[in-house]
């Protein structure tokens, strides 16, 4: 009996307001990023939520920095909400934070290296710590903080050139780390980049998630604007009203485009 084939190729993308989403569930995610990574394939990973679906829809700098990603997925509710106005549903929403101990298990499995980039100075360093010491296994070829001046990009891009990680994990804020990694895309050896968000300071502790339970009823928002109304009223007071205004637009605009073909038109109907 032999082995199936790992797995490389990307499935098609959904359409979810202009964006190419890919319909994944976490444990392909986990697979397809660690499998590439393992044949050096060349593979930008970025998620879309409310807020990035938002810069997107303004700045076209940042979409095409989406666009142009190998995989984009769904990190929020909101998205797999969208996309019931898509041609096929998006299976789930997928956050980081919630399985990136099984990623980093499954490049232990592998012998996949990683360099860890973002975060305030020692961020990146406490989260290394916390997951070498629950993967003792798992090799962490170097580290960055996030907060370097764009002038000295040249300087970071040697240093992890130089640990030639498998995998380069980019915890910056949107849209600098998309738009960092589109603008140096040809200089970075490391076969799969991986934008993270707010990754390291979950796990180094700095910054809490929202209960388990808030979490799977996609209410993460709502606990993140409670710990902290001044810095997240505007993202998600406006923000949340505003993706449901793109999408309608959205779903609005898609129905004119379909009105002259019909039977595409049945396939977006839920």
């Amino acid at each position: 009996m032999t082995s199936s084939p790992p797995q490389v190729e990307l499935p098609p993308a959904v359409e979810v307001l202009g964006l190419p989403v890919r319909p994944l569930r976490t444990d392909g995610l986990i697979e397809l990023l660690a499998q590439r990574a393992r044949a050096g394939l060349k593979t930008t990973a970025c998620y879309a939520n409310a807020h990035t679906v938002n810069m997107a829809v303004r700045d076209p700098d940042f979409r095409r920095a989406l666009v142009d990603s190998e995989v984009l997925y769904a990190d929020g509710a909101s998205v797999v909400w969208a996309s019931r106005y898509a041609a096929k549903r998006l299976p789930e929403r997928m956050t980081s934070a919630d399985y990136f101990p099984a990623f980093a298990r499954r490049c232990a499995d592998l012998g996949l290296s990683l360099y860890l980039l973002g975060g305030v100075d020692g961020i990146a360093a406490a989260a290394a710590a916390r997951l070498t010491a629950d993967i003792p296994r798992l090799r962490i070829v170097g580290m960055h903080h996030g907060h370097f001046a764009l002038d000295c990009s040249d300087e970071v891009i040697t240093d992890i050139n130089s640990a030639r990680p498998d995998v380069l994990v980019v915890g910056m804020s949107s849209p600098r780390q998309e738009l960092w990694l589109a603008r140096h895309a040809g200089e970075i050896e490391t076969p799969v980049r991986w934008c993270v968000g707010a990754l390291f300071d979950y796990l180094a502790g700095a910054e809490k998630r929202a209960p388990a339970w808030l979490c799977r009823m996609g209410g993460e928002w709502l606990f993140r604007l409670l710990v902290d109304p001044l810095g997240k009223w505007r993202r998600y007071l406006l923000g949340n009203p505003l993706f449901v205004w793109n999408t309608l637009r959205w779903r609005v605009s898609r129905r004119r485009e379909l009105s002259a073909t019909p039977e595409a038109l049945k396939l977006t109907r839920g």
